[in-house]
């Protein structure tokens, strides 16, 4: 398609052209007019007899116009280095479209390329395979609104072994099954450590999949944590032994720190979690804390939820709560009420309170009180990781290394004769309307 011109001609031979079509490295007070200069100027004796004050008007006049022209150029030619600059301090930059293509702009020496391409597609995702005929279901151990969990018995490598065997339900929506294909994904790109479920393998069978961890003979720390409340299950006990819980102070604790070690490892590794709490942490052999349902992680430093859904409030920082924005920082948030649960044996966070008053109440400095079975220092590494300020939070390095200094010091930081009646909720305090 051609383009319109305008050309005005100036005294000296120079002229200026507009086209309809701006050039890259036009001034936008001139819009798109470009300099030109003819190619045969003379500004010499013509023979003539007008040698005096006509030619020295001339000779004024051009040189003003060149003044104005060699400014002119001067501009373009300074605005050219900027921009020739910025080209190659960033040559290339892809954005995704909706159309299955991705456009790629090329910036070289100030010339702009712009070209489509099909989207690349994801490498396949390489998990270690189990045969559907390797696996023996037995016992449900679990259940929620769209997945179910099942003890079973597996072969890998040869051996057999017990195994939790993740599933989703028939009626699971399509944002499930991405999820739950999401959680595989990070269970391999995380590798193997002691304070995280890890993974054994993966099986897909008439269109569905299953995945097999660890199995963690004593189930999610939040029903360990209930099921020891002995002044409640067992009052001879409690009474006979003086103590609230079959637990010690200093196994909750190394609750506590393992959690901390598993979530260190998970920040290293730039990983989310987002879901942080008791019921997501599995207790395995040796009472070991492992942490587990990465249905919600991502493999980012800084995640923006773009869709509305129900949410775990309780556990959720400010800044996720307002913006929907998560970091490793808003991680170190939930820890801290995860770290609430564990010394009240599994209550529930701010019971009795609605989620429309959280939302209220946390921007204006609330925070729960300290259990009276609490110890100080207890509690104020809990206030540190509600700090309003993301950045003020400690990281979990160095929660971790409280923890471990904590339990080198073999004080009762939990008070397990001193027994506070600590409630949980009968609603479903895990998702709820954010």
């Amino acid at each position: 398609m051609g383009s319109l011109s305008t050309s005005l001609t100036l005294q000296g031979g120079w002229s200026l052209r507009k086209t309809s079509r701006p050039s890259l490295c036009s001034l936008p007070a001139l819009g798109a007019w470009s300099l030109t200069r003819s190619t045969g100027w003379n500004l010499g004796s013509q023979g003539t007899e007008q040698a005096g004050t006509d030619q020295q008007l001339l000779l004024a006049i051009v040189g003003s116009v060149s003044v104005t022209c060699f400014t002119i150029l001067f501009a373009l030619l300074a605005l050219f280095l900027i921009k020739k600059n910025f080209f190659h301090r960033r040559r290339t930059f892809t954005y995704q479209s909706g159309s299955g293509e991705e456009t790629i702009l090329q910036f070289n020496s100030g010339t702009l390329t712009l070209t489509r391409r099909p989207k690349p597609q994801p490498e396949p995702l390489s998990y270690p395979i189990l045969e559907w005929e390797d696996i023996k279901f037995e016992d449900m151990i679990g259940e929620g609104n769209f997945g179910q969990v099942i003890r079973a018995m597996i072969k890998k490598d040869g051996l057999k072994m017990n195994a939790a065997i993740k599933m989703l339900k028939e009626f699971a929506s399509e944002n499930d099954h991405r999820d739950f294909a999401g959680e595989l994904e990070v269970l391999c790109k995380l590798g193997h450590h002691p304070n995280i479920i890890n993974l054994l393998g993966a099986c897909e069978n008439k269109g569905y999949l299953y995945i097999a961890i660890e199995y963690a003979p004593y189930g999610n720390l939040l029903d360990f944590l209930r099921k020891s409340r002995v002044l409640e299950t067992d009052p001879a006990f409690a009474k006979e032994h003086g103590t609230a819980s079959t637990l010690t102070s200093q196994q909750l604790l190394q609750f506590a720190s393992d959690v901390a070690k598993g979530m260190q490892y998970l920040s290293e590794k730039q990983f989310i979690h987002r879901d942080l709490a008791a019921r997501n942490i599995l207790v395995g052999e040796n009472l070991a804390s492992k942490i587990a349902d990465f249905g919600l992680s991502r493999g980012e430093e800084v995640y923006v939820k773009k869709t509305m859904g129900r949410l775990p409030v309780r556990w959720m920082a400010i800044e996720s709560l307002n913006y929907s924005v998560y970091t490793t920082k808003s991680d170190v948030w939930s820890f801290g009420v995860l770290l609430w649960e564990i010394v009240s044996l599994g209550g529930t966070p701010y019971c009795g309170m609605t989620c429309a008053e959280l939302y209220e109440k946390l921007p204006q400095g609330y925070r729960m009180e300290k259990p009276r079975n609490c110890d100080d220092e207890v509690y104020e590494l809990m206030r540190q990781c509600w700090r309003d300020r993301p950045y003020e939070r400690p990281p979990f390095a160095q929660i971790s290394m409280q923890l471990i200094r904590m339990l080198e010091a073999r004080k009762a930081y939990v008070n397990m004769a001193l027994f506070e009646n600590f409630t949980y909720a009968g609603i479903d305090a895990t998702a709820e309307e954010a």
